[in-house]
This record gives structure tokens, C-alpha cells and sequence, in this order.
């Protein structure tokens, strides 16, 4: 991701907007990762486990939760992963309950950062037209700012929808996983294969999309899964905003 960003400053000599696209991009990627995190301890926490809470995992430092080699991901691919939070899920008051509930709770954040920043997208696009129209040109400071903002908003949705899609599937450790553990009878087969093999299948994804990207082939299976996910909820936010 930072990638392309950096290839169509190149492209374009325009290094002031691709400085600024860069740092939305980052924070965005900050609120994406480190809200879903969040999110999945503080609802442990509410199911009456503190595993999380006791581990630090509440905290809002992104060092708390960001694995190097998911970051790496996410900076190169627009995909990758945290740390695990760590939960207990016989502390639960009633456990297929929490388990179900603390699943869904980083795909959840996820799903409202997506809509906020589509509706704040919407917004900042009023801004800058309101400013053209009252000063005829939009620069200097007031540009900076706008695009800043702007871009911060473009990819907390973008991230967030496609951090939505990706902890859907059903591969571990992901939290579509995590359903499907919840609702299989122990020692089922298809658990077992992906506590053994998930991490493998991660690896052959990413790989098959960085080598889409290289050679152009239509080999990126998660990019165009990813891809429809996404293009679904654009349209249904677009008719919600009303653009």
C-alpha cells in the first residue's frame, strides 16, 4: 500500500500531496488496528474475563498490540494482522455468548470507523468545495489541512472495510474462525487442519497478491474477495450518504 502510494508520487512529482497521503494513511492505520484490538478486550472484559485487561491489551499504544510481520503486511499489501489479544474463555459468565460477542467485536469496530469515515469523507469533500467556491482557490495551509483530513478519512474507511472482510473468513486465528470454533463440536476436522495449516494459507494468499501485483495476473483470490466486500459496502454507504 505504501508502496503504490509512493510509486504515483513518483509518477507525479507531486511529493507535497503524497507526504500528506502517506501520514493519513498511517493514522488511519493506527485507529484500524489498534480500535479492533481494543475492541475484543474491553468485550472479554464486559463477559467477565480481564486476561486482556491484565495484559496491557486495553491500551491504546500500538505497541501493545501490532505484530511486525502483520504490520509489514499491512504497509506493503493493505492486509495484515495484530497480536492475538489474549482471552480466557472460561471466565466467560456464559461462554458461547462471550465467545461469540468478543469475535465479533473487532469486525464490528471495524464496520463503524468504516462508516464514520465514509461520512466524514462526504464532509470534507463539502469543505473543500465550500472554500473553492468562497475563495475561488484552494491552498497553502488550508489545502494541507483539508487533504489531510481527507485522506485520513478515504483510508479509515478503505482499511476498516477491508479489516472487516479479511477477520470474516474462517481461517485461524482469525475471528471467522473463532465462530466457527465456537459453534463445531471439539476435535472437529476442520479446526484441527487450520490450528495446523491457517498460518500457511495466510502465507500462500499474500503471495499469490504480491505476485497479482507484479505480473498482473488474476491470481490475488483474497484481493478479489476483499474487492467485492468492499465494492458491496461502498454502494450501501453511498445510498446511505446519499452520493
Amino acid at each position: 500500500m505504501i508502496y503504490r502510494i509512493i510509486r504515483s508520487g513518483i509518477s507525479s512529482g507531486d511529493w507535497q500531496t503524497t507526504f500528506v497521503e502517506l501520514v493519513g494513511f498511517v493514522v488511519a492505520l493506527y485507529f484500524a488496528i489498534v480500535l479492533h484490538e481494543v475492541a475484543h478486550g474491553w468485550v472479554a472484559h464486559l463477559n467477565g474475563d480481564d486476561t486482556a485487561r491484565i495484559n496491557g491489551r486495553l491500551s491504546l499504544n500500538p505497541a501493545k498490540h501490532i505484530d511486525p510481520v502483520g504490520a509489514l503486511m499491512m504497509l506493503i499489501v493493505g492486509i495484515g494482522w495484530a497480536r492475538p489479544v489474549p482471552i480466557d474463555p472460561n471466565n466467560f459468565r456464559h461462554f458461547k455468548k462471550g465467545m461469540v460477542t468478543v469475535s465479533l467485536a473487532g469486525v464490528t469496530a471495524n464496520l463503524i470507523m468504516a462508516i464514520f469515515g465514509f461520512g466524514m469523507t462526504v464532509a470534507m469533500q463539502a469543505i473543500f468545495n465550500a472554500v473553492l467556491k468562497a475563495n475561488g482557490t484552494v491552498d497553502g495551509f488550508a489545502y494541507i489541512a483539508i487533504m489531510l483530513f481527507f485522506y485520513f478519512f478515504v483510508y479509515l474507511t478503505l482499511l476498516n472495510v477491508s479489516l472487516f472482510a479479511f477477520n470474516l473468513l474462517p481461517i485461524a486465528p482469525l475471528d471467522g474462525f473463532r465462530l466457527v470454533e465456537t459453534f463445531t463440536k471439539p476435535g472437529n476436522w476442520y479446526v484441527r487442519f487450520m490450528y495446523r495449516y491457517g498460518r500457511y494459507i495466510f502465507l500462500v494468499f499474500i503471495l499469490l497478491g504480491i505476485l497479482a501485483d507484479a505480473t498482473g495476473w488474476p491470481c490475488d483470490v483474497l484481493g478479489m474477495y476483499i474487492g467485492v466486500i468492499r465494492t458491496g459496502i461502498l454502494k450501501l454507504l453511498s445510498l446511505i450518504f446519499g452520493v
